[in-house]
């Protein structure tokens, strides 16, 4: 069988599954809840597992002829099984009101079916346009004949580590571009720093050259008061001099008038 009927009858199965759990589960939902949780989940547990084993079985075949919808299916199925998960674990709690948890777990897998057959129709979906190298490829080896079936596993698996290696690569990348996010943000701030740096310089200049200015004026100022002191006591000086000489100049007058009298008497 060729991985793309493989496809389909993974689908149809799952399909299947999910109306039996309707009919089963869903539809007699007020009958169910006056049941126990524990005996609710006697009776559907097993087709939760195995709803989510064909879930698991589908991701992987269609990721592998559409490895570029390997993350959305991924993250489909891993919804599904944490759903399924959390209602197995609500049937299994030990409560005071056991029919509360029926009608919880009920509810739970209400949504939980409802998103299988969501997941389902996205997955034929990209089955039904498989990647074009891929299909090729699974052509020729369907053509190849013997060990199909092994050669499909084998290609799947290098599929898985080619799209492993994919993932690892985009999460490197998402990684660079988070670190070069950091860094252009880290060179803003310091633009922004190195800005108010070069702005508190101008001001501290701007600063300086006034002190200088104010400085200078005073210096100027306090030296002109020591110019006007000196000239002060100068003319002061200068008075001073006149003054003795005149003073001399009376002195010698005196003293000649006192020695010509002298000679006159003699």
């Amino acid at each position: 069988m060729g991985l793309s009927n493989m496809v389909s009858d993974s689908i149809a199965k799952c399909r299947e599954q999910v109306r039996n759990m309707l009919s089963e589960c869903l539809v007699p939902s007020k009958a169910l809840e006056k049941i126990s949780a524990k005996e609710l989940l006697g009776r559907t547990e097993a087709r939760v597992v195995e709803v989510m084993s064909q879930v698991k079985d589908m991701c992987e075949m269609v990721s592998l002829i559409r490895p570029d919808a390997a993350p959305v299916l991924s993250r489909g199925m891993q919804s599904i099984e944490k759903k399924l998960g959390s209602y197995i674990e609500i049937l299994k709690q030990d409560t005071i009101n056991p029919a509360e948890n029926t009608k919880l777990g009920l509810e739970q897998l209400r949504q939980t079916i409802a998103e299988v057959s969501e997941f389902v129709s996205r997955a034929e979906e990209f089955s039904m346009t498989p990647d074009p190298t891929i299909s090729l490829v699974l052509d020729a080896i369907e053509r190849g004949g013997g060990g199909l079936s092994g050669r499909i596993e084998s290609l799947g698996g290098e599929l898985q580590r080619v799209t492993g290696e994919r993932d690892y690569i985009k999460k490197r990348l998402e990684e660079v571009d988070y670190v070069v996010s950091s860094l252009r943000s880290e060179k803003a701030s310091l633009e922004e720093a190195i800005s108010q740096t070069v702005s508190q310089l101008q001001m501290a200049e701007e600063e300086a050259k006034k002190w200088k200015r104010e400085a200078l004026q005073t210096s100027f100022k306090s030296l002109e008061e020591s110019l006007s002191q000196l000239n002060a006591q100068l003319e002061s000086l200068r008075s001073e001099n006149e003054r003795l000489k005149l003073m001399v100049r009376l002195e010698r007058a005196r003293y000649f008038k006192v020695s010509q009298q002298s000679k006159g008497q003699t």
